[in-house]
């Protein structure tokens, strides 16, 4: 019996590893997420560096682009659901009217890039959101 209990407690902390990601939270840690850089940039690398046009491209503004997180109907769910999102993201939340919907956007950023960026960021978080552009 004594055996079989010392087997089973060497299989589990050979089972066990690393800690994990939930284990940091049931210590009471915060998580962050870390992005891969692979998840923000599509053009190849090589590419990049034999046309020089990826920095220059990045650099200017080609437009100007906002999140928007949600269209509600009613004014008054727009309104709770502003207070909500502004307090999770901390960003100054719109109400944009366009018939029939509310639509809550927020942010701004003059490269589609660097919405995509920011929306891919807080879906980590659980906070859905899109890119729109304004202009």
């Amino acid at each position: 019996m004594r055996k079989m209990l010392l087997a089973l407690a060497m299989a589990g902390l050979v089972w066990a590893g690393e800690p994990t990601d939930l284990d940091s939270l049931f210590r009471g840690n915060e998580y962050k997420p870390v992005l891969n850089n692979s998840l923000r940039d599509t053009t190849d690398v090589s590419q990049k560096a034999v046309s020089g046009k990826g920095a220059a491209k990045s650099a200017k503004s080609d437009g100007y682009y906002m999140l928007q997180f949600e269209a509600v109907a009613d004014f008054d769910a727009a309104q709770r659901r502003r207070a909500q999102i502004s307090a999770s993201t901390g960003y100054a939340i719109q109400v944009v009217f366009d018939a029939p919907f509310y639509k809550l956007r927020g942010g701004g950023w003059t490269t589609k890039k660097a919405a995509d960026d920011k929306a891919r960021e807080l879906s980590a978080y659980n906070i859905n959101a899109f890119v729109v552009k304004i202009k």
